[in-house]
């Protein structure tokens, strides 16, 4: 079964048969073996297999949910992190580039291998390494425990998640752990108790006492609104064009990619990145590049090593901007190493989401039925 057609019987069936009870459900982990009460969505969502958009648009019109609130909220949780990141790049710039880390290097060993006094946390280190997947609670408990219990800096543990999930996705991952870490809500650490685990595990962790060091958080930089990246629309600008493994939205790009002469798909590799990702995690992206390329008779998957010589002759070049991270960091150094011009491609519905998410949640939140009119008049245009 192809990734595009496990992704839409994935969406149909919890459509179908769970959102309903999401809201209640939700917190719920019952272990990676059992029915989950979740959609299990996010693999496909962070490379854009299946967009948010989408989803909303799906429920909106195509299913007619009532029951959908909290689900709806959830999605726009990653719209919302995706725009405050790219309203402020300087966070991940500070991420990356925080390397001279003070811990226990034993402690962390341990950590990392499942190998600590806390039982319940070396099974969720154990499950990240198998499934490349936790569920959300469970990232959260994970979380609270490595920088409280274990007392160890968060941005190690957000690397950890990075290189194990195939939802990896550099908004959500790293502004979840700013956010337990209480960096994100000046203040707000997401602290949890033993009855909190015992209930919403089902009981498959018996825990009398969860044990937590004083620990407060701050930040090493001042973090300034900026919108520094120009973005622009989707009409295309130059002959080719450039896009990267987190954005293979077939519906959206089927008839825009036929208008280039030649466009490149970039997957990069280890040693271009500058957090290294698990070989299952580099596999299943692969897999999903290879699927899309299949797609098409003008779209390759070009060596990254060889970009400078593809484009040599090229001074223009598109890209489907892949937002603040990784691939956007690569692209910005060939184009500043080479003295290349950018044009980053971004949706609409982006582009008129992400200026709501300048402040807090709640204040783009009330914003969400004007970006649900849009959805709404964008994909009835297609």
């Amino acid at each position: 079964m192809s990734f595009l057609l496990k992704a839409q019987n994935t969406w149909e069936n919890f459509a179908k048969y769970k959102i309903n009870d999401y809201a209640k459900l939700r917190n719920f982990d019952f272990g990676p073996n059992n029915e989950s009460s979740v959609s299990k969505l996010s693999p496909f969502i962070t490379h854009r297999i299946l967009s948010e958009y989408e989803l909303i648009h799906d429920i909106k019109s195509k299913y007619k949910i009532k029951n959908s609130t909290k689900f709806v909220e959830e999605i726009f949780w990653r719209v919302y992190w995706k725009g405050w990141m790219e309203n402020r790049p300087k966070v991940w710039r500070n991420f990356i580039s925080e390397n001279n880390l003070d811990f226990d290097y034993e402690l962390y060993e341990s950590a990392i291998n499942g190998n600590t006094e806390l039982d319940y946390f070396n099974s969720w280190v154990h499950e990240l390494k198998q499934y490349n997947y936790l569920h959300n609670h469970t990232r959260m408990w994970f979380a609270s425990t490595w920088i409280f219990n274990l007392g160890l800096p968060w941005q190690l543990g957000a690397k950890f998640f990075f290189k194990y999930l195939f939802d990896g996705d550099a908004s959500s991952n790293l502004l979840s752990w700013r956010w337990v870490g209480g960096l994100q809500t000046k203040g707000k650490q997401y602290l949890f108790s033993s009855s909190n685990l015992r209930k919403f595990s089902n009981n498959r962790f018996k825990v009398e006492k969860i044990s937590n060091q004083q620990i407060f958080l701050e930040e090493s930089n001042q973090i300034p609104f900026e919108d520094e990246i120009y973005k622009n629309d989707m009409d295309p600008k130059s002959d080719n064009l450039i896009m990267f493994e987190n954005d293979l939205h077939l519906a959206t790009l089927k008839n825009l990619l036929p208008s280039y002469k030649k466009v490149f798909i970039i997957l990069l590799k280890n040693e271009q990145r500058q957090i290294k990702l698990s070989e299952s995690v580099l596999k299943f992206k692969q897999d999903l590049v290879s699927e899309f390329l299949e797609q098409f008779d003008n779209v390759e998957q070009i060596d990254p090593y060889s970009l400078e010589n593809t484009f040599k002759n090229t001074n223009e070049i598109d890209i489907i901007y892949p937002g603040v991270g990784e691939n956007y960091d690569f692209i910005t150094e060939f184009k500043n190493l080479h003295h290349k011009k950018i044009f980053n491609l971004v949706r609409d519905e982006d582009l008129f989401a992400w200026k709501f998410a300048k402040r807090g949640f709640f204040k783009f939140k009330e914003n969400i039925p004007k970006i649900n009119q849009r959805i709404l008049e964008n994909f009835s245009k297609k």
